[in-house]
């Protein structure tokens, strides 16, 4: 199995690669990626869901928006993701649940605080028979 994603050094912000058999699994595992630069993820329990439905101009835009939803979802609920299951996913709509549950301080650590994902250097692309992307995140 290909790796999901991995850390990458960005001065001053923080960032990663995320890779992908297809698209789906690409911004999965870029979601994961976020997550885990957020929040330890070993301790969150898959309790809850939450749907998202959001479009965008392009795949770029929409990887973008879908990242930025996940952070919103973690400063306004305290909802933390564990799995990212994308069910629907074309260049303009994305379609995905969210399985996690709502930060308590007792049973999660949190890690970075990131505030958005950036178009800085953003490019998905299918490299062999891998999708790939690096994305830069504002902390």
């Amino acid at each position: 199995m290909i790796k999901k994603f991995e850390e990458i050094d960005a001065t001053a912000d923080l960032g990663i690669i995320a890779y992908g058999e297809n698209l789906k699994n690409l911004f999965s595992n870029a979601a994961e990626g976020l997550m885990s630069l957020m929040a330890d993820t070993k301790g969150i329990a898959e309790s809850e869901s939450t749907a998202i439905n959001i479009t965008a101009k392009d795949k770029e835009g929409l990887l973008i928006k879908w990242l930025n939803e996940i952070i919103y979802i973690k400063d306004t609920k305290g909802f933390l993701g564990k799995r990212f299951n994308i069910n629907y996913l074309n260049d303009n709509s994305l379609k995905a649940d969210i399985h996690g549950e709502i930060y308590t301080p007792e049973k999660h650590e949190l890690l970075s605080g990131v505030k958005a994902a950036t178009y800085h250097n953003l490019k998905i692309e299918k490299v062999r028979e891998t999708w790939r992307v690096r994305i830069i995140f504002d902390v």
